[in-house]
């Protein structure tokens, strides 16, 4: 194999790398955050934030997101009046 495939091939796998590292550091902070808004939103909707509603949210957002993100009719996404 010549050195400039050698190159080629070590420049390939480094990106490959750095892609997967990036990647599984960033999906927990989105999940925070939306972990976040939703016990917010919870909070603002009754004034008053419940262990009901942090269990709801973590459920929504850590156990059961695809579930939640499909659920367009959620109690939590619904606006306040």
């Amino acid at each position: 194999m010549s050195l400039t495939r050698k190159s080629t091939l070590l420049a390939i796998m480094s990106v490959a790398f750095v892609c997967t590292v990036v990647i599984s550091t960033v999906a927990p902070a989105f999940a925070l955050t939306k972990y976040f808004n939703c016990t917010t939103r919870a909070a603002n909707k009754h004034a008053d934030l419940t262990l009901e509603d942090v269990n709801e949210c973590y459920y929504k957002i850590f156990v059961g997101a695809r579930e939640y993100y499909l659920n367009e009719t959620s109690v939590l996404n619904a606006p306040t009046q």
